[in-house]
């Protein structure tokens, strides 16, 4: 996940969010990481995220960062995107993705509508 995303979770008094799962920060301002159990990476995140896709073992989630997502975006390391729509209309929102990316085809795998209102779509990132 980002800083800004994890700080979230830390300012609650929250270390260690995802404890049954490796869990990684990637912050280029983080001088050590709060938690054991939280691997901080502070450059290369195109690199880290490539090796851990190496690995066998389950899928990589990551959990907010517009910059980090912009990054591995760019890097060809997202496969699979999942929104949660809100019923909710903000007057800000944070962005998916921290600027601009490349015009990307996505295909809907799965839906499913909450009797909340919630809505959780699953995309599968088409290759060119």
């Amino acid at each position: 996940m980002g800083r800004k995303t994890y700080e979230v979770g830390l300012n609650e008094g929250i270390t260690s969010p995802y404890p049954t799962m490796r869990q990684y920060v990637f912050s280029r301002t983080m001088q050590e990481s709060p938690d054991e159990q939280v691997e901080l990476v502070s450059e290369n995140a195109v690199e880290v995220v490539s090796a851990l896709k190496q690995e066998t073992g389950k899928a990589i989630w990551l959990c907010g960062g517009a910059i980090l997502a912009a990054t591995l975006f760019d890097g060809g390391l997202i496969d699979k995107i999942i929104l949660k729509l809100n019923p909710v209309l903000f007057a800000k929102g944070i962005p998916l993705f921290s600027g601009p990316i490349e015009l990307t085809n996505l295909e809907l795998t799965d839906s499913k509508i909450y009797s909340s209102g919630h809505v959780l779509l699953h995309y599968r990132v088409k290759p060119d």
